[in-house]
């Protein structure tokens, strides 16, 4: 594939645009899998979000509920926002650890048959991806650890340093606080995008070479990120506006009124992008490895 390598040589985020147009040739070149991968596969992730809207729409004691439970478990209680998070995730895990990880290996696998040469056959994609689905249910579980790591080091860098600013005589708590907010603020976004985008390359990495998972595939995937972050972060950013906003478009449509027709749009919309996020993202591995 010299034409996608070619123009990963740059650093330039621009050159994006490259993988951009070389996915949507796979698209077009193999309309039908892609197609297939997005309705069988996909499709229940965007569901299952879909129902989790509409089930807080129109029940809105379920979010209340969720604050009421915090309360009495850990004394507090979480803001409305994030008790609408935590239904999201309760909602979607199941279809996120099942159709969608299946999704993801169908689709890297259909990029790594075409440019190999090989006839897509939508049996062999199936069965392939169910063997590369506990590697990347490994890897991703790995890449959650790393996470919830980050949160909870900046967790406890805003709960301490106020308390030792205190200590030394500072009396303003909360500007301590904030103060040291702004300061971790920075790092702490651009480890999480870090962490994205080499999870993301990681994925693809556990599918298509079957002997490196987990933190291996991770660690493998740094490296050979390495000249190249500013590309996969545009990347990342790309898909991430796609998404959020079709997920915009579920909240809108809940709060407005939704036709019949409207709900498979949407969840079509969604699928679509996570498969063509995917298929970047192969490109992205095939464009690093020449």
């Amino acid at each position: 594939m010299p034409r996608t390598a070619q123009a990963l040589q740059s650093n330039n985020p621009m050159y994006t645009a490259h993988i951009f147009r070389e996915s949507v040739r796979l698209v077009l070149l193999h309309p039908t899998h892609f197609h297939s991968i997005s309705v069988f596969l996909f499709s229940p992730l965007p569901i299952s979000l879909l129902i989790s809207h509409f089930l807080i729409h129109h029940f809105p004691q379920i979010p209340t509920s969720t604050i009421e439970f915090t309360r009495n478990l850990l004394g507090n209680s979480l803001p409305i926002i994030h008790a609408k998070s935590i239904v999201h995730i309760i909602i979607c895990t199941p279809s996120s650890l099942t159709f969608s990880i299946l999704g993801r290996a169908a689709t890297v696998q259909a990029v790594s048959d075409s440019y190999k040469g090989i006839n897509l056959d939508g049996r062999r994609l199936l069965l392939r991806s169910g063997l590369a689905w506990i590697k990347l249910l490994h890897t991703s579980f790995c890449e959650f650890v790393i996470v919830f790591g980050l949160f909870g080091v900046m967790a406890a860098c805003l709960s301490i340093v106020p308390k030792i600013l205190f200590a030394c005589g500072i009396h303003l708590e909360m500007l301590g606080r904030w103060g040291v907010l702004g300061c971790l603020g920075v790092p702490f976004c651009v480890a999480f995008a870090h962490v994205m985008v080499v999870g993301n390359l990681a994925r693809v990495l556990s599918v298509i070479e079957s002997e490196c998972y987990g933190f291996e595939s991770l660690s493998k995937a740094n490296s050979l990120i390495k000249g190249k972050r500013q590309t996969a972060l545009v990347m990342a950013l790309w898909s991430n506006m796609g998404l959020g906003l079709v997920e915009r478009l579920f909240d809108f449509k809940m709060c407005n009124g939704i036709g019949v027709w409207e709900g498979p749009l949407l969840v079509s919309m969604y699928a679509s992008v996570l498969v063509f996020d995917t298929i970047m993202n192969a490109v992205f591995y095939f464009a690093c490895k020449h």
